[in-house]
This record gives structure tokens, sequence and C-alpha cells, in this order.
């Protein structure tokens, strides 16, 4: 009887313990809610000094009971060690935030006496220890924040669904925030608010108001923020802070954020996800400090500097977002500048997958090690893309080589093709004026945006893949072949289906938003067209038919821009139920085509 009754006390002391953890674990999240709310009203709204002291008084009480619930839950818990260990960077965060509060309370310290720290204070223009507080109650929000979206995750029977539901919670997140006053130099409209976040988060880059302009510096970080959020996928950047603050992930968020990522190799997951986010930073960062070496000359250190970093990721992202009014005209004849620009564009729309390979292949190349090959869809993606951005550049500078181009020199004639020929694949910057181009020129430009970016990157589109695959499928059918064959390999009767769908509902998307803008708006068909393709395949070019827009027609690109950005498919997946296989099979009957 002794035995049972240690058992069941063991039993009720768990029990307890368990529920402690419970409460404490709400309350907390509570408290990272208020936090929020406070560090919206201290960056989003214009409050006086008393207001602004107020809330870093709030604060830091916010501050103290983190430090006491994480100091709570360890010591209350029995594995306190091994949770200790599994959760290292939050206690490694609170020991250093526990550190502050006491050399600001007690030691009476002030961080700007410690040298470099005054430059900090004087770039942020915050008080170096409050900014400190902030950063570490930000990163609890973002903890919770990481919770909720795993909560959803584990909840939606389809990664489409999750797909759908994410990007429509970004977005409706991104447009409370850009109405914040601080975000805005004008009055913006909820729908324009809508517009601009939905084509951040798509990364699109179509505009209804000037970015340059109607935005502070602080509405241009948001938009920035979304940006890159939309570019790598929500699932992937929370993944990111899930594994960086030491929570694992589920057996569904790993197939969640497989199925984002474009890959099959859900036990590597940890691995891929670090090359994608490795692989984007490092290439933002060159090419920030490449755009900051050429802009050094021209701006203020600082305004060198934000540009270089804002132009750097939206290129990266295939985004196409400006902090300049007039786009990248003014720096039309910039060969560096147009170089680097279109070279980021690029590396970003051959995909993640891509880039990895040619990593991988380079690096054994250089070792003179035995390398492996690339793969058929690595290869089948970097041919088509050299084929697409050379012959676009070609037929863009013949048929506008005496009218958009006329009054430039040659040589700029050539850089202003190529640019034109690489931004058209989903990327919405232009050195040229789209307005001024030929009926032709834009006819060519329809198929070039439809084509977009390859999968499993920043761009969008129908993808390079899908239309290689296609024209593939009808090259075998006209030769009598039964099979589709790229490079001495078969390419499964399966995926020549996925293409012909994926093009149809791009198609019949495409034709049904442009027919109900002519309904709408005033404008030629060939140029409502042209800003349908546009939002549908997330390039973001436009002829200045957007900003001019009515209510419907801003609605109707508000939907054709996230339709486009997670896929006409993935929608169709979404909406629709589960597949099943099928039990029956009806007899066979011949229909003739043609």
């Amino acid at each position: 009887m002794e035995w049972r009754h240690s058992f069941m006390s063991f039993r009720s002391e768990y029990s307890k313990t368990q529920t402690i953890l419970y409460i404490l674990r709400w309350v907390m999240g509570l408290t990272a809610l208020a936090g929020a709310i406070l560090l919206l009203l201290e960056y989003g709204f214009y409050l006086s000094r008393r207001q602004h002291d107020q809330i870093g008084s709030a604060l830091i009480l916010i501050g103290v009971f983190f430090v006491n619930g994480y100091i709570a839950q360890l010591f209350i818990r029995r594995d306190r060690w091994r949770y200790a260990r599994s959760n290292l960077i939050k206690y490694l965060f609170t020991a250093f935030i526990l550190l502050d509060l006491l050399s600001v309370s007690v030691f009476h310290l002030d961080l700007r006496q410690i040298p470099g720290v005054h430059k900090i204070a004087a770039l942020t223009l915050q008080d170096p220890h409050r900014l400190v507080l902030q950063v570490y109650i930000l990163m609890n929000i973002l903890r919770w924040i990481v919770k909720i979206v795993q909560f959803l995750a584990q909840f939606n029977s389809s990664p489409a669904r999750f797909i759908v539901m994410s990007f429509s919670i970004t977005i409706l997140a991104g447009s409370g925030l850009l109405l914040l006053p601080t975000s805005t130099n004008v009055p913006l409209s909820p729908l324009d608010a809508l517009f601009t976040a939905t084509s951040a988060v798509c990364v699109t880059g179509l505009i209804v108001v000037d970015t340059a302009t109607a935005f502070t510096r602080s509405g241009q970080v948001i938009i920035l923020g979304l940006i890159q959020l939309g570019g790598l996928g929500i699932m992937t950047v929370t993944a990111f802070f899930s594994l960086f603050l030491g929570q694992r992930m589920s057996g569904r968020e790993q197939v969640l954020l497989g199925d984002m990522l474009k890959t099959d190799r859900l036990a590597r997951l940890g691995a891929v996800l670090k090359i994608v986010l490795l692989t984007t930073l490092g290439i933002e960062v060159c090419g920030a400090v490449l755009l900051y070496m050429s802009w050094q000359d021209m701006f203020l250190p600082r305004q060198a500097l934000y540009f270089s970093v804002f132009h750097a990721v939206s290129a990266f992202c295939n985004a196409g977002f400006s902090t300049f009014s007039d786009s990248l005209l003014p720096f039309a004849g910039h060969i560096r500048i147009n170089l680097i620009i279109c070279a980021l564009i690029v590396l970003g729309g051959i995909g993640f997958s891509t880039l990895s390979e040619l990593g991988t292949y380079t690096s054994q190349k250089i070792a003179r090690k035995r390398h492996t090959r690339l793969s058929v869809q690595s290869r089948l993606i970097l041919l088509t893309t050299a084929v697409l951005l050379l012959s676009a550049a070609l037929a863009f500078l013949a048929l506008e080589h005496h009218d958009a181009l006329n009054e430039q020199p040659f040589h700029q004639k050539l850089l202003s093709a190529l640019f034109q020929s690489v931004t058209l694949r989903t990327a919405g910057f232009n050195t040229v004026d789209f307005s001024a181009l030929n009926d032709s020129t834009l006819m060519l430009a329809l198929p070039l945006m439809f084509i977009g970016a390859a999968p499993g990157s920043t761009g969008g589109g129908l993808k390079v893949t899908t239309v290689a695959i296609l024209l593939s499928t009808v090259f075998a059918l006209a030769r009598g072949r039964s099979r589709v064959e790229l490079f001495r390999r078969s390419i499964p009767v399966s995926v020549s289906y996925q293409a012909i769908v994926v093009v149809t509902l791009y198609l019949i998307v495409a034709f049904s938003v442009a027919f109900l803008l002519t309904l709408t708006e005033a404008r030629r068909p060939i140029a409502l067209l042209f800003e349908t393709v546009s939002a549908l395949a997330t390039v973001g070019v436009t002829t200045g038919v957007t900003p001019e827009l009515s209510i419907p027609g801003r609605l109707l690109l508000i939907g054709t821009m996230f339709l486009g950005r997670i896929g006409p498919f993935t929608l169709a997946l979404a909406i629709g139920q589960r597949q099943h296989s099928e039990r029956y099979r009806y007899p066979e009957e011949q229909v003739h085509i043609g």
C-alpha cells in the first residue's frame, strides 16, 4: 500500500505542477499581448512626453514580469536543467535583461558609457536600456506569434489551406500597421492600405500611392518587412524563429514547410531551412553592400545605406517596391546599379533548390572533386531562364529601338533592354516609362510576365518549369511519343497534367479579371489586360493605370494579386476536398479533337 500511496502523491503533485504551469503560460501570453499593444502605441502614434514615460514604466513592469515568470517556470519544473538547455536562447535573453535591470536600478550604470553604444543610441534615437528592454519584449511577442502559427498549423487539413489562411492574416495585419499615424505622411484609406499590404506580401509591386512620399520611414520599413515575409513565406520565417527560440516543429509543420520550400527531404528540413535563410541573407547583404558602393556618392551615408538595404531586399524578393517615386528611372544609364539589381532579381527568381545545387556544384568544381550533376529541374530552370532573358532583351531592343529607347545611346539601349527583360519576369522595377511603350511591346511583355520565375523562388507567374513541361508535352505528342523526355529523363504524365491545369486556370483568371475591368474602367483593353497579368503574375510593372483605378477595379486587382501569389491551383486545392483514390472507372469512348 505504501507504493500506491507514493504513486498517488506523485500524481497529485505532478497534476498541480502542470496546472500552475498552464495558468502561468496563459498569464504570460496575456502579458505578451499587453506588451504588443504598448509597443504599437509607442511606435504607431504620436505621443506626448508624459505618455511616452508612462508607456516606458509599463514596459519595465512587463519586462520584470517576463523575467519572474521564466524563473518561476524553471523552478517549478522537475526537469529544470533539461528545460533550460532546450530553451537556452530564451534564458540567455532573460539573464541579460535581468542584469540590465539590475544595472539601472541598483548600480545606476548607463550603457552609453560603454564604447560604441552611444553611437547605436544616436542612430536609433532611443535610450539603450529602453531599447534592450523593448527587444526583449519583442522576442517574447515573437515566441507567442510562433506558438499561434503552430497552433493554426495543427488544425489545417492541407498545406494549401494553411497557405491561404497565413497570407490572409499577414495581409490584414500589415494593412492595420500601415494605417497607424506614424506610418504615413498623408491620410491613407483602408482600401489603399489593404492594396499596399497585399502588393507587398504577394511581392507584386503595384502601388496606388507613391511609396516614397506617402509613407514615412516607419511605413516603408513595415512594407519591407511584409516583402521579406511574403518572399520567404510565413511558415519559413515562423520555422526559423521556432528553431532559434528552441522550440520543435511538429510533423504537420514539417509537411507544411516542406510543401512551401518545394522539397521532399523532410528528414533534412532543418538543413534546408538554414540553406534558404543563409542564402537569402547572404545575397541580400552582398547586394546591399554593392548598391551602397554605387549610391554612397549620391546620397548621405545613412540614406545610401537605407536605400541599399531596401532595394536589395525588394529586388531579391522580386517585389519591385522602390523608395524613389520614379522607380529606377533616374538610374537608367548607371551600368553598375542596373546589373546589381538584375543579378538580385535573377538569383531570387531561379529558386532556392537551384541556388543550393549551383553552390554545391561550384564548390566541388573548385575543389576539383567529382561533382554531382545538376538535377533535371535545375537544368531546365537555368536553360529556360537564359533563353527567355536573351530573346526578350533582343525583342525589346528591336521593338523600342526608335521609340521609347530612341534618345538613348546604343550601350544604354542594350542595358535598358536587358533590364526590362529581367524585370518583366516578376520583379516590377523599371528604367523605362511603360506608359510610352508600343502595343506590340506590351503584347510581347504579356507572355514574359505570365511565365514568371522558378518554383520555390521568391517570384510568381506560371513558373518556367510549367511552361517548359507544357511545350515539351506538345512537342512529344506532335512527334507521336507518349512520354515527355528531358535531358535523358522521362517526366511523369501527372506532371504534364498539372502543367495543363495550372496554365488553363491562369488563362481563365486573367481573361475573366480583364473582362471585369473593362466593365469598371474606361481604359484600353490592352492596358487593362497588361495590369491584370502584372497583378496575377506578381510582376508589378504598370502602364500608369493602377493608381487611377476605381474602387471595384482596386478590389479586383487585390484579389488577383492574392490569387497570383498563392496560385490558382493552390486555391482550388484549399477550397476543394481531399483527393480520393478512384474506386471505379467508366468505359472509354473516343472523342475527336481538332
